[in-house]
């Protein structure tokens, strides 16, 4: 009967729904461009800019609506510059500029590997590590929550 098919193509369409609902929530998880680092993870969504909704946690949705991330730790006792340097080369990124303010240095660094950035000082930034004394904020294409 008509109804028999009917009812398994709904049926079919609801599991595949169910699936899919689940695997996004999967990439939701392994979204970060900065997975390699572990910290206090902060997504931005919508724009990668200090007037986008910031979220720690990602629905299976959010996938399409990351624009940018930041991830804050505490610093060992590794140097600052070994620290830049292992961070730099986890991502292929090159440094392109530095300033110093308040006790923070920044590194603004661009890496071929990510499509996004944001244009400072005439040059197209990706990620941005800022270090302190005593931790370490790493986001792409800045950070804009605080050091």
């Amino acid at each position: 009967m008509w109804f028999r098919r009917f009812y398994q193509v709904i049926g079919t369409l609801v599991a595949a729904a169910f699936l899919c609902v689940i695997g996004l929530g999967l990439c939701a998880q392994k979204t970060s461009k900065l997975g390699a680092l572990d910290g206090e993870r902060v997504f931005y969504l919508d724009s990668a800019s200090s007037q986008g909704l910031r979220t720690e946690e990602l629905s299976p949705l959010d996938i399409f609506r990351v624009k940018g991330e930041s991830v804050r730790f505490a610093r060992s006792g590794e140097s600052e510059s070994a620290l830049v340097a292992r961070i730099r080369d986890t991502y292929g990124a090159e440094l392109l500029f530095s300033e110093e303010i308040d006790g923070v240095t920044s590194y603004y660094c661009y890496t071929g590997a990510w499509d996004n950035g944001i244009a400072l000082g005439g040059v197209t930034v990706n990620l941005h590590i800022a270090v302190s004394e005593t931790a370490c904020s790493v986001g792409t294409p800045i950070i804009f929550d605080g050091f």
